[in-house]
């Protein structure tokens, strides 16, 4: 799954349907992130970036979770496609973020209630009200621009482009997202594989008795190293998790048969 860092009104602009895309930069760190998002490697990157730019199916259509979060505050989750193109003619191509499914949302309060009003098609969204008295305030114009954070690991500054009228935290956030110190990009390899495999077990695992949660528990435990290896039986089926020689994330699950899965 991709996480966006972004902020609550944007959040609550997707769930109220008023976002349904979003331009990403055209730039290597959101390449490899949305390859990597696609299941693809670095030696498909010719290809898949020329089947998104050209908007061939089998890869603007493959649908995959992404979300949205305001700092922690606000987060939603949805189903989205990819292509390269220009959300207006006059704009510069970007990767394209297409909103094809909302599945959760979390932190909004009385989101969804009408549509934002637009001025020159930029989407505009109304201030809280005052007070708590529910007097609208004039609506405010959501603008992207240059900002500085700093990364988390190696305390680099670095220059990000971000919705303007984020937190420090969110810019440091994003700057660390974007770094390239080698412990940032390990961060970002054991999100990338603990997502990878959190997203198979949702697709095995019921959520209603306890099965989905055990097993995402096993999982991050096995590869934080807390345990050596997890062994999980439900039903006929027993699942081992463990962590195999080249850091990957491995659930064998043994049946009759037996099958395999690394991450």
């Amino acid at each position: 799954m991709l996480t966006i860092t972004t902020n609550k009104d944007e959040v609550a602009g997707i769930v109220a349907g008023a976002i349904k895309e979003k331009p990403l930069p055209l730039s290597d760190f959101w390449e490899k992130r949305i390859l990597n998002l696609l299941g693809f490697s670095d030696t498909d990157r010719r290809e898949i970036i020329h089947n998104l730019r050209e908007d061939r199916k089998g890869t603007t259509d493959a649908r995959r979770e992404v979300r949205f979060t305001a700092g922690g505050a606000a987060t939603v989750r949805i189903m989205a496609t990819f292509k390269i193109g220009r959300i207006n003619p006059e704009a510069a191509e970007t990767f394209i973020l297409t909103i094809v499914e909302i599945l959760e949302a979390t932190g909004l309060e009385a989101i969804g209630a009408a549509e934002p009003e637009k001025i020159d098609g930029e989407v505009v969204e109304e201030a809280d009200a005052a007070a708590g008295q529910g007097v609208k305030l004039a609506p405010v114009v959501r603008t992207v621009s240059e900002h500085t954070g700093i990364c988390r690991y190696c305390g680099q500054i670095r220059m990000i482009t971000a919705p303007d009228g984020l937190s420090g935290e969110d810019y440091n956030e994003l700057a660390t997202e974007e770094c390239e110190c080698n412990e940032a990009q390990i961060q970002r390899n054991r999100r990338a594989k603990m997502e990878a495999a959190g997203l198979w077990a949702k697709n095995i695992f019921s959520q209603n008795n306890g099965q989905l949660q055990l097993m995402l528990c096993a999982i991050r435990a096995t590869f934080d190293g807390s345990v050596d290896y997890a062994t999980i039986k439900i039903g006929k089926n027993t699942h081992k998790v463990d962590v195999d020689g080249d850091g990957m994330i491995r659930i064998k699950t043994a049946y009759r048969d037996s099958n395999e899965e690394t991450f």
